[in-house]
C-alpha cells in the first residue's frame, strides 16, 4: 500500500527542483537520494523512479533498491527483540 499519494510525491519533487538553485550540488544529491529512497519505499516502481531522477541507465537507480532492502531487513530484525 502506498502511504504517499502521487500528488505528494510530485510536490516533494518539485520542491527539490526549486530548492536546487539554493543548495550545493552535494546537498541536492543527498536530497535526491532521500527522495528516491522514500518513493521506492512507498512502492514506486524502479522505472518511474529512474525516469524522475533523470537516470539514463536503470542500474544507477538500482543502488537505491539496496537501501530499501536494508530497511526491510532491519524491520524484520526488530521482531527478534519482541520474541
Amino acid at each position: 500500500k502506498n502511504y504517499l499519494e502521487d500528488s505528494t510525491l510530485h510536490s516533494i519533487y518539485n520542491r527539490l527542483l526549486y530548492l536546487s538553485k539554493e543548495l550545493s550540488s552535494r546537498q541536492f544529491h543527498c536530497s535526491l537520494h532521500t527522495f528516491a529512497t522514500l518513493i521506492l519505499t512507498a512502492g514506486s516502481d524502479i522505472y518511474t523512479t529512474s525516469e524522475m531522477l533523470g537516470h539514463t541507465n536503470i542500474h544507477t537507480t538500482e543502488i537505491y533498491t539496496d537501501v530499501v532492502m536494508e530497511k526491510k531487513v532491519d524491520a524484520v530484525n526488530m521482531l527478534n527483540d519482541i520474541f
